[in-house]
């Protein structure tokens, strides 16, 4: 049900950029932990936060060009589309993130927001009092 529909990717309403920015702030968060903790300078003191930040920030953005080479090959062949219809004819507006600008504009989202949540969690490293 609801949940499922609440997901950036699934919101409608909300402009492809900034969907972007949300899933990319979320990944990017994630993705530095598993760098700082299981890295091979995971215990070097003062080093190993620096490294798996910027691994975390190269998967980033070796993900960014996996994403644009996706839209590229996904959307090339853009015409006219037939377009969707409810059961009593009514017409249900395309999603703005299934077209070519939507996905380019979602691509620059998803660099902007992994980038800032890769940073997120480098300064989370150094404020955070009990993180070890």
């Amino acid at each position: 049900g609801t949940s499922i529909s609440s997901l950036p990717a699934y919101r409608t309403g909300v402009a492809p950029l900034l969907r972007g920015v949300e899933i990319g702030l979320a990944h990017g968060f994630l993705v530095a932990g598993p760098f700082i903790k299981l890295g091979p300078l995971r215990n070097v003191a003062g080093q190993a936060e620096i490294v798996g930040c910027v691994s975390g920030a190269g998967l980033i953005l070796i993900l960014t060009t996996c994403l644009a080479m996706y839209g590229t090959v996904k959307f090339q062949a853009e015409g006219s589309q037939i377009g969707v219809k409810t059961l009593t004819g009514r017409e249900v507006a395309r999603d703005p993130l299934q077209t070519s600008e939507g996905w380019s504009s979602f691509t620059a989202g998803w660099l902007v927001g992994g980038l800032s949540g890769v940073a997120w969690a480098y300064i989370c490293t150094q404020i955070l009092p009990f993180y070890s």
